[in-house]
């Protein structure tokens, strides 16, 4: 997830069952959470993020234009 007019440095947001999280585009690191976050689902996050870096960047600068994102389905 994104929001418009977010705050830099460029991140996503992560929500699960139990957190919510930020982390970074760049180096797919966890900036901060809120919740219980397992260690397991920060590895699978930052993969997913490492896998879909392109994409991310490409919707972080769509967002900030005002513009819809565009859905990562994988």
């Amino acid at each position: 997830m994104m929001f418009r007019n977010d705050h830099d440095p460029p991140h996503f947001h992560a929500i699960g069952p139990e957190f919510s999280a930020k982390f970074t585009i760049a180096e797919c690191e966890l900036l901060s959470s809120k919740g219980r976050i397992r260690r397991r689902d920060i590895r699978d996050i930052e993969a997913w993020g490492q896998a879909h870096q392109d994409k991310l960047y490409l919707n972080w600068q769509l967002a900030r234009d005002g513009k819809p994102p565009q859905k990562i389905t994988d």
